[in-house]
């Protein structure tokens, strides 16, 4: 902060503005209505699928970053862009989401004398392979997250790695217990669980939100007589990310008849309004995942993984499953137990669903710790 004045304008910088627009869209809207001036920094899509528009009363500063490349010199102009934007906006709080933007706009704003927050949504594919690459990466975001006022974690597995790896003191880290929250009042509580059973699996297209693992189950499960159900994936084919499914074995699957493929809808709730709607995430490792949030607001089972970020949306046997990473077999069964579920169990399900959103995924938590980082500055 500089000298006495308040914060009167914000910049929110992250490695998509389609990230910054559906997972913040609710802060954003916030903030701005509470009087402040709001700047989004990050790219806009060249995939239409996830292009997304700006909200109202925000500025927008595009910026480009290769999300998931290593070469040094591209991470340079980076945050040399930053570093440029930054310098002309001159916000009086920055909140950076992801690795690269919470490494190099971190830089940046030490530089600049701008307070900012970081969040760590999740491991990510690039801390989780071992490399030398990975090893200086490490690194930097020790480096980085060091020198940020505050640092945000979604779950407890990125608190303890935080703290073990020393990348902050204890008094400066925030777990957001239930994760970056979703609105309930935009997410309606609504599930009707007779007839045909739909698994849907809401994710981008990629090998470790699980995509293999569920179409090997859809498969087992049709080839084992199962025909009152149907196996549906909506989300982005994100071709930018190492692991992104191609387009050919998408669409193989799909000719296959082993899953359906719907696509990406400006509004979810759409689909997931539908009849029989179970939710579906098979995922290796997340932050805490949005998809799971907002299928618990709307009163969804669940089936998913029993790893961080994922298992704190289910209550074992109470609003869904949990099932081994990489299982394909125990994913299948799960499935199968749910169908075997009456009508009356499955009811059961969903109420306990919305009942777990309204206690630890309500939005309005999550803002009240913005505002708390926004109120020690002023």
């Amino acid at each position: 902060m500089r000298g006495n004045d308040k914060i009167r304008k914000i910049l929110f910088c992250d490695n998509t503005l389609w990230g910054l627009v559906n997972f913040r869209g609710h802060i954003i809207a916030h903030l701005h209505e509470m009087g402040y001036s709001v700047v989004l920094v990050a790219p806009q899509s060249s995939d239409t699928v996830m292009k997304s528009s700006i909200p109202d009363g925000v500025e927008y500063r595009k910026i480009e970053i290769d999300r998931c490349g290593r070469n040094p010199l591209h991470d340079w102009k980076y945050f040399v862009a930053l570093y440029s934007v930054y310098r002309e906006v001159r916000p009086d709080y920055i909140f950076h989401y992801t690795i690269k933007p919470n490494i190099y706009g971190t830089f940046a704003a030490k530089l600049l004398g701008i307070p900012c927050t970081d969040m760590m949504t999740g491991m990510g594919y690039a801390l989780k392979k071992k490399s030398l690459l990975n090893r200086l990466a490490l690194y930097l975001y020790r480096m980085a997250l060091n020198r940020a006022d505050t640092v945000f974690c979604l779950n407890r597995e990125n608190q303890d790695f935080i703290l073990k790896q020393k990348f902050c003191e204890p008094q400066r880290l925030v777990l957001l217990p239930g994760g970056e929250g979703v609105d309930l009042t935009y997410f309606r509580y609504g599930y009707e669980g007779r007839g045909k059973t739909i698994f849907l699996m809401v994710a981008r297209v990629l090998a470790d939100k699980g995509y293999r693992e569920f179409v090997q189950a859809a498969k087992t499960l049709k080839e084992s007589g199962r025909n009152n159900c149907l196996f549906a994936l909506l989300g982005p084919v994100d071709t930018s990310y190492p692991t992104h499914i191609t387009q050919k074995e998408l669409e193989t699957d799909v000719d296959k008849g082993w899953i359906e493929y719907w696509g990406v809808v400006g509004d979810v709730r759409v689909v997931l309004s539908k009849p029989g709607v179970v939710v579906v995430l098979p995922s290796y490792h997340e932050g805490l995942n949005r998809s799971l949030m907002e299928a618990c607001a709307m009163g969804k089972p669940i089936i998913t993984t029993d790893i961080p970020g994922c298992r704190e949306t289910v209550d074992h046997g109470k609003n869904g499953f949990l099932v081994p990473p990489c299982d394909a077999v125990a994913l299948a069964d799960a499935m199968s137990a749910f169908m075997d579920l009456s009508v009356e169990e499955k009811q059961t399900f969903s109420l306990h669903s919305r009942k777990k959103a309204e206690e630890l995924f309500d939005v309005r938590h999550v803002l009240d710790e913005y505002l708390k980082i926004l109120a020690r500055q002023e």
